[in-house]
């Protein structure tokens, strides 16, 4: 007999008051994290390439600006495609391209919290509302607070569009696999083409997550086989089919060869092997120190352990799903660091990093829930046993999750940032306002504009130049109609 304090939810549904209002409060911490960054899009603005891609917009529309970057610059289509969006709205509603590109930096972060929602209840289909609204929240927190770049996940359209929607679709696609291995269970016909035309856009966001899709689809494929599971070849290959077919159209892109052409450093595949795994060690290092991600996997632990129990099932095959998950998350994070080294001799940047922490922390918590899973029993016995059985009470575990979860939000490196940057986030909004109404405004075809004096580094990473022929100020001169754009100096 398990001990009260350990007494799965099952058998103990929550019916005590104390326990719902404690498990409500559990959310609000990370509620309050999430609302504060996601209303910071509304400070969004344009920049760079966003005036490029708007500029281009207004005078081709959709096709021929995804056309022209294709063959001169990237085969991202589903990031060339999504950039457009604010101008489109501009033009459809009439609206400020400043407006619509706050509004559609604003609706991709309710995009985002949305498919870590679908995540997490489709992993956790036995756990109660009350603790999918913790998961769903605590698992967006963690990733917005040990982002390596906010703004690249949050506020910077160009960035959002390349990796975040591909990142999203490729956890989903990793849940559902790790689902049907684990449930000993099947992909319906509904399912199989979900997953392929959702692979098929994912793939056609960047040149890694193609390869990624394929890895998690075909080791799916032999996992069924090694458990003794229907293997379902054709729906398999028909998800594959569909991933190989976009991600051969996103490295196939003639501006890809243009654009290692411009790097000397690239093209070198040894050194290229030995200084991604360098780099991928020090990004798991940083992983494994970020707060919030340690909480997160204590309390998917916390909340495994005390989940209805499932039909009974041989452990091994949940500490080999916990094991190769983990691993198939590994591989494909040294395979991003890899890429990017071997096509650009660069280490990877801070905006491709942010999908790696996506996938990562995401298989991370099937493998944590899988592990638990495992030794549930002895886990039970030993907490019932141990002096931390109160930790597993109805009140006592929302109540440490809420201490735990605000602390570690608090240690973020994203709080460290906010709080540092706080100030200055309005003013930057203000400026960049003032800015649109002089360009929109000015009759005159050549414009001065001042540069900002608040520079958050959250909102924005690059300014205008003195020199009215390099990006950003042909761009922003062509979409306002300008002969030219210059920087005036300002005092700081």
């Amino acid at each position: 007999m398990y001990n009260q304090g350990v007494i799965p939810l099952a058998a103990r549904p929550l019916a005590d008051r104390r326990a719902r209002m404690v498990w409500a409060l559990c959310s609000v911490a990370p509620a309050i994290f999430l609302l504060c960054l996601f209303a910071l899009t509304l400070l969004s603005a344009p920049e760079h390439d966003d005036f490029c891609f708007a500029e281009l917009y207004a005078r081709h529309g959709f096709v021929h600006t995804v056309s022209h970057f294709y063959h001169s610059q990237s085969g991202r289509v589903l990031a060339l495609w999504l950039t457009q969006v604010p101008p489109a709205i501009s033009a459809a509603t009439g609206v400020s391209l400043l407006s619509a590109y706050s509004a559609t930096m604003a609706a991709n972060a309710g995009l985002f919290l949305a498919a870590t929602a679908l995540a997490m209840v489709r992993a956790w289909p036995r756990t109660g509302a009350l603790q999918l609204s913790f998961l769903t929240l605590a698992f967006a927190s963690a990733v917005v607070g040990a982002a390596p770049s906010v703004r690249d996940l949050l506020y910077w359209l160009s960035s959002v569009t390349c990796y975040v929607p591909s990142a999203l679709i490729t956890i989903l696609i990793l849940g559902e696999c790790i689902r049907a291995l684990d449930g000993q269970t099947g992909f319906s016909w509904l399912l199989t083409l979900s997953m392929a035309l959702s692979g098929f856009a994912a793939a056609l966001g960047n040149e890694f997550t193609g390869p990624w899709l394929l890895l998690i689809v075909s080791v799916s494929l032999g996992a069924r086989h090694l458990f003794g599971q229907p293997r379902q070849i054709v729906q398999h290959t028909l998800i594959a089919a569909a991933i190989a077919v976009a991600w051969i159209i996103v490295v196939s892109a003639s501006g890809n060869s243009a654009r290692m052409e411009q790097l000397p450093n690239s093209g070198h595949m040894i050194w290229s092997i030995f200084q991604a795994l360098l780099d991928s060690l020090d990004g798991l290092g940083r992983f494994l120190r970020e707060p919030a991600i340690v909480v997160w996997l204590a309390a998917v632990g916390l909340i495994a352990l005390v989940e209805p129990d499932p039909a009974p099932q041989a452990p091994q095959k949940s500490k080999a799903l916990a094991l190769g998950t983990i691993a198939i998350c590994l591989a494909c994070c040294y395979f991003v660091y890899f890429a990017h080294r071997y096509a650009t001799g660069m280490r990877l940047v801070e905006r491709a990093q942010n999908p790696a922490l996506i996938l990562l922390l995401f298989g991370s918590t099937l493998g944590v829930k899988l592990f638990v899973g495992a030794y549930r029993p002895q886990l039970r016995e030993r907490f019932a046993a141990g002096m931390f059985r109160g930790l597993l009470g109805p009140v006592g575990m929302p109540a440490s999750l809420t201490l735990l979860t605000v602390a570690s939000l608090c240690l973020s490196s994203t709080a460290f940032q906010l709080r540092a940057q706080w100030q200055g986030l309005y003013p930057y909004w203000r400026e960049s306002a003032e800015r649109h109404a002089v360009l929109t405004t000015s009759p005159e075809p050549v414009i001065v504009i001042p540069r900002h004096k608040w520079t958050p580094p959250l909102l924005m990473t690059a300014d205008v130049t003195a020199n009215a022929d390099r990006l950003p100020n042909d761009c922003i001169a062509r979409y306002y109609h300008k002969s030219a754009v210059y920087a005036a100096d300002t005092s700081r």
